[in-house]
C-alpha cells in the first residue's frame, strides 16, 4: 500500500499531521523529497540509542537547523542546500523513522542530475525557456503561485497566509492528506509542467517502484503537495515511460554533507523560495500548540523587559486575550502572527509600534543556529579552522549569528583586543587570515582616528554565516590549513594583481594576518610594480598603507625594513611627478587630487623622515604658487607650508590677499578658501590678520556675486565643530577686529628648556 503525504516545507502543521498518520499507519518503509545522491547522510540523524546516552556525554549532536550540503567538488560554485528546522515534517518523519528501526530512502532527482541539467540550460538558455513561452501571462501567474488562486477564493491576499490557517495551526490529523491530493489534483488538472518538474516526478515514481521490487509493502511518501497527484499514478504510469524520460541525463559527482543552519536563513526574507515568515513562531505552534500564543506573548514581555521597557503580566494577559478575540472574530482556530502583532502593539506596547520593531528579529525570526557532530565528513581545512577558533578562545562567537563586538564588556562594550599580549596576537591574526579567504566572521572597525593609523588595539565586530560552510569548501583547495591556504591564495592573488594601490593592500593585510611565507614575494612584486608605475596617482594611493607599516608594523613584531626601501623609492617619484599632474585640472578632478595629496602629506607625518619633508615641501611650494592649478591644491597646499612654518604668517597673508582680491573670480577664491582652511577654523580665530582678510573680502562681495558663493563657503565652514562657528559668529558681528597686543609675560628661559623638546616631540 502507498500513503501519500503531501506537506509543505517547514509547516508545523504538516509535521504534526505525518506523525499522526505515521503512528496510525506504521510502514514498512519511508520515502522523502530529497536528492537521492544525499542518501549517505540520513544515518547522521538517528538519534542515539537510550544505552548510549550516558556514555556519550560530550558528543555534539546534529541539532536543527542544520541543512545538508551538496556540492561538486571540483566546480564550487555548483552547491545545494537544503535545510531542516525541528518542525519541518522531512526531519520528524525521518527521525520518527529511523527510532522505530526502519530504512528510510531520498526519492528526488540526485543533484548530480541536477547540476548537469543545470550546465545544459546555461549553454542554451533559448531551450530552457521554451516552457515558459508557450505560456499565457495569466497561465505564468498561477504558476508562479497556484496557491494564490485558492487563497483569493478564500478572501485571503496573502497564500502564505492562508495555507498557515488552513493547514498548519488548524490541528489537522492524517485524514487532511487525502484533502490536500484532491485539492492538488484540481491545481494541477489541465496544466503544463516544467520539464525539470516532470524529470524529478520520473524519478520519484521510479523510486516508490523499487521499493516495492526490494519487497516493501506499506510504503509511505512525505513529498511537497504539489507532486502527490502525479506520485499518486505510480501505477497508471509505465515505468518504461519514466526510465525513457530520465534516460540519457549526464551527472556530474557530488559529494554531501551537513552543514549548521539558522532562522533568519530558513526565512523569505533570506532569498530562500522555501522559506517560511516566522521560524521563531512556526516553532512555538509545533512544540506548544494551542498554548503558542501564550508562549509567544510572554515572549515579548521578556524581551522587551531585557532592552529595560516596561512589560507586566497584566498587559501580557490582555494581548493574549485580545489576539484571541481577533482570531476569533477572523474564523480562525488559533491567532496568526498578524493577529499577535496587533495585539502586542496595542496593549504591551501601549500603541507604540517601535517598540515591537526593538525586538521583532529574535521575535519573528528567532536566533536559533544548529550544530553538527565532529564525526561528520569535512574538508581538512573546516577541521583546522575549528581548531584555531579554540585556541584563540573564539568559541562562543563561531556558530553565532548575532553581530556582537568582539571582547565586549560592561565597562567597554565596544570590547577590543590588545596586540600587545599572545592571546591578541591570536585572535586577529586569525580573523585577519579568514578575511584573506573572503570568510568574513570579524569585520575590523575604525573607531578612531588613533586606532585607524594603527594603535595598539584592534576593535571586531563577530558575526557568523552559515554560508560560510561553502566558503570553507571552497578555500579548502588552496591548503588543508588556514595559514597554508592563506598562502597559497595569496600567490595567486599576488600574481594576478597588475595595480599598485592593491597591491599595497594586500601587503598590509599580509602583515596583518601574520604570513611571513607569503610576504617576500609580495615585496618583490612591489618593488618591480613601484620601479614601473608611471602613475603619479597609483604611486600617491600606495604610500599611506606603506607609511602605516613602516611606523606601527611593529606592534606585531614584523620585520619592515623592507616595506621601508620601498618607500624610500616612492616619495621622491611622488614629489616629482605631483605638480605636472595636477596642473590644468577641472573641479572634480582637482578634487580627487586634494583627497590623495591629503593622504601624502599624514603619511609622511607618520614617517616623519627630515630628507622627505624636505622634497615634500618643495612639491608643494611649487604647487601653491602654480596660477595652472585649481584654488582647492593651491589653498591646501599654502595651509601646509604654513603649519610647518615653511611659509611666515606675513607671506601666507599676502598669499591670502591676493587670492581674495578682487582680480580672483569669487568661486575660485571660494575654492581657494576651503582647500585652505581644511576643515579647521582655528586658524581664523588665532589669527586676526586672516580673519580680517577673510572678513574684507566677504564684505566687498556683491549681492549676486554672494549668492552664487555662498553654497561653497557654506560647505567650507560646516565643517567646523560648533564652538568654532559660535566663535566665528562673534567676530563677525564686531567687523574688523584690533588685535590686542598682550603684555610681556615673565619667561624663564632655564625652566623651559628642559620640556621644550618633549613638547616638539610631542606636536611633530
Amino acid at each position: 500500500m502507498l500513503h501519500l503525504l503531501g506537506i509543505r516545507h517547514h509547516g508545523p502543521g504538516s509535521t504534526k499531521a505525518v506523525l499522526s498518520a505515521l503512528e496510525a499507519n506504521p510502514p514498512d518503509c519511508l520515502l522523502v523529497e530529497a536528492p537521492a545522491d544525499a542518501d549517505a547522510l540520513i544515518e547522521h540523524m538517528n538519534p542515539l540509542p537510550p544505552n548510549r546516552q550516558s556514555s556519550i556525554v560530550n558528543r555534539k549532536s546534529l541539532t536543527p537547523p542544520v541543512a545538508m550540503l551538496i556540492y561538486d567538488p571540483k566546480d564550487l560554485g555548483r552547491a545545494s542546500y537544503l535545510p531542516f528546522a525541528e518542525f519541518s515534517p522531512e526531519w520528524q518523519a525521518i527521525r520518527w523513522a529511523l527510532g522505530h528501526g526502519l530504512p528510510v530512502r531520498f526519492m528526488d532527482l540526485p543533484m548530480d542530475a541536477n547540476f548537469a541539467l543545470d550546465e545544459a540550460e546555461r549553454q542554451n538558455p533559448q531551450a530552457a525557456l521554451g516552457f515558459l513561452e508557450k505560456m499565457t501571462p495569466e497561465e505564468r501567474e498561477f504558476r508562479a503561485d497556484p496557491m494564490g488562486h485558492l487563497a483569493q477564493l478564500a478572501g485571503y491576499t496573502d497564500s502564505e497566509r492562508w495555507w498557515e490557517v488552513m493547514f498548519e495551526s488548524a490541528g489537522n490529523g492524517a485524514e487532511i492528506f487525502a484533502a490536500i491530493a484532491k485539492m492538488m489534483a484540481a491545481l494541477r488538472e489541465g496544466t503544463e509542467e516544467s520539464p525539470r518538474t516532470l524529470l524529478r516526478e520520473a524519478h520519484m515514481r521510479q523510486a516508490i517502484r523499487q521499493a516495492g521490487k526490494d519487497g516493501f509493502q506499506n510504503i509511505a511518501v512525505v513529498c511537497g503537495a504539489w507532486h502527490v497527484p502525479a506520485l499518486a499514478e505510480v501505477d497508471k504510469i509505465k515505468a518504461s515511460h519514466d526510465a525513457a524520460v530520465l534516460k540519457g541525463i549526464k551527472k556530474i559527482k557530488t559529494t554531501a554533507t551537513w552543514i549548521p543552519w539558522s532562522y533568519d536563513r530558513l526565512t523569505f526574507s533570506s532569498g530562500y523560495r522555501a522559506g517560511v515568515v516566522s521560524p521563531a513562531w512556526y516553532e512555538l505552534i509545533f512544540s506548544e500548540g494551542k498554548q503558542a500564543a501564550t508562549h509567544w506573548m510572554v515572549k515579548v514581555a521578556m524581551l522587551l523587559r531585557a532592552e529595560d521597557l516596561d512589560a507586566s503580566s497584566a498587559h501580557v494577559i490582555e494581548a493574549i486575550r485580545l489576539a484571541e478575540t481577533l482570531a476569533t472574530m477572523r474564523g480562525l482556530a488559533l491567532p496568526g502572527i498578524d493577529e499577535l502583532r496587533e495585539a502586542a502593539v496595542t496593549t504591551i506596547c501601549e500603541g507604540d509600534a517601535e517598540k515591537l520593531q526593538l525586538i521583532e528579529n529574535k521575535l519573528i525570526t528567532g536566533k536559533n543556529v544548529g550544530s553538527v557532530p565532529d564525526d561528520i565528513p569535512a574538508v581538512p581545512l573546516q577541521k583546522d579552522i575549528e581548531q584555531a577558533v579554540k585556541s584563540a578562545r573564539l568559541t562562543k562567537h563561531w556558530e553565532n549569528i548575532d553581530e556582537e563586538w568582539l571582547g565586549a564588556t560592561a565597562a567597554a562594550p565596544q570590547g577590543g583586543i590588545d596586540l600587545r599580549e599572545e592571546s591578541g596576537r591570536l585572535k586577529s591574526h586569525l580573523l585577519h587570515r579568514l578575511n584573506l579567504l573572503d570568510i568574513p566572521w570579524g569585520r575590523l572597525m575604525e573607531l578612531n582616528r588613533h586606532q585607524s593609523a594603527g594603535g595598539f588595539k584592534e576593535f571586531w565586530k563577530m558575526k557568523w554565516s552559515p554560508e560560510f560552510a561553502i566558503r570553507i569548501i571552497e578555500k579548502g583547495a588552496w591548503g588543508n590549513t588556514v595559514e597554508e591556504a592563506c598562502v597559497n591564495f595569496l600567490a595567486k592573488k599576488t600574481a594576478e594583481t597588475t595595480a599598485l594601490p592593491a597591491l599595497t593592500t594586500l601587503v598590509k593585510l599580509t602583515l596583518n594576518a601574520d604570513l611571513p611565507a607569503a610576504f617576500d614575494a609580495l615585496l618583490r612584486k612591489l618593488e618591480n610594480l613601484a620601479a614601473l608605475t608611471t602613475d603619479v596617482y597609483h604611486l600617491m594611493d600606495a604610500l599611506p598603507p606603506l607609511a602605516q607599516i613602516v611606523r606601527y608594523g611593529n606592534t606585531r613584531g614584523t620585520d619592515v625594513r623592507a616595506v621601508e626601501l620601498v618607500v624610500q623609492h616612492l616619495v621622491p617619484r611622488i614629489c616629482i611627478g605631483l605638480p605636472a599632474a595636477v596642473s590644468n585640472l577641472d573641479e572634480d578632478a582637482s578634487r580627487e587630487a586634494f583627497e590623495k595629496l591629503m593622504g601624502v602629506n599624514r603619511a609622511l607625518g607618520l614617517l616623519n623622515d627630515p630628507a622627505f619633508f624636505a622634497q615634500w615641501f618643495d612639491c608643494i611650494a611649487s604647487i601653491a604658487d602654480n596660477l595652472r592649478v585649481n584654488g582647492i591644491l593651491t589653498g591646501a597646499c599654502t595651509r601646509i607650508l604654513f603649519d610647518k612654518k615653511i611659509r611666515t604668517e606675513e607671506e601666507t597673508a599676502t598669499r591670502m590677499q591676493y587670492s581674495l582680491s578682487q582680480a580672483t573670480p569669487p568661486l575660485e577664491a571660494a575654492q581657494w578658501l576651503e582647500g585652505f582652511l581644511q576643515g579647521s577654523g582655528l586658524l581664523l580665530l588665532h589669527n586676526t590678520s586672516l580673519w580680517n582678510l577673510l572678513d574684507g573680502w566677504v564684505d566687498g562681495l556683491n549681492e549676486d556675486i554672494f549668492r552664487d558663493t555662498l553654497p561653497l563657503l557654506r560647505r567650507t565652514f560646516s565643517r567646523f565643530p560648533a564652538p568654532e562657528r559660535e566663535r566665528m559668529l562673534n567676530l563677525a558681528k564686531q567687523g574688523q577686529v584690533v588685535e590686542k597686543i598682550a603684555e610681556a609675560a615673565d619667561y624663564e628661559e632655564v625652566r623651559a628648556g628642559k620640556v621644550v623638546a618633549l613638547v616638539r616631540r610631542l606636536l611633530i
